[in-house]
């Protein structure tokens, strides 16, 4: 019982840190248990956060609590770096909510996912965000 409490505030303190919306973050546990304070409802609405994988489409779209997320200006650099491993497997499908983001950032045209999965292999012939980053845009 003590390891699931230490973890738990663990994983309240690391989000608190990378939030912009109070220690759960933006997602639909924020939503879902929004005006409900304490450690245990925190512990709640980041951990539905984590695990269902609804944060990215949040802040893409602006919604579920991430409306600031969305004003944010982040670099697509670091962007490819902290995903890239998500984005080649997008871009290997011609789709998914890690490409549709990056397109977002870049400003491009969701219609350009099929020209960047015929060119995979040119695109991650080198595993450097920067370089990623680079020859996509080229693409696009």
């Amino acid at each position: 019982m003590k390891k699931l409490l230490v973890g738990a505030t663990l994983l309240v303190l690391s989000s608190a840190s990378f939030a912009a919306h109070g220690p759960a973050g933006c997602g639909l546990g924020s939503v879902l248990f929004k005006g409900q304070k304490g450690l245990v409802m925190n512990v709640l609405a980041a951990t539905f956060n984590g695990t269902s994988g609804n944060q990215t489409f949040g802040m893409t779209t602006g919604t579920l609590g991430c409306e600031d997320a969305k004003e944010a200006k982040v670099s697509s650099v670091a962007f490819v770096e902290g995903n890239i491993v998500a984005l080649a497997n997008d871009i290997a499908q011609g789709q998914g909510e890690t490409l549709a983001t990056y397109l977002t950032i870049v400003k491009a045209d969701s219609n350009n996912t099929a020209l960047l999965q015929r060119n995979y292999a040119s695109i991650f012939a080198n595993s450097n965000a920067a370089d990623v980053d680079a020859k996509i845009k080229a693409l696009l």
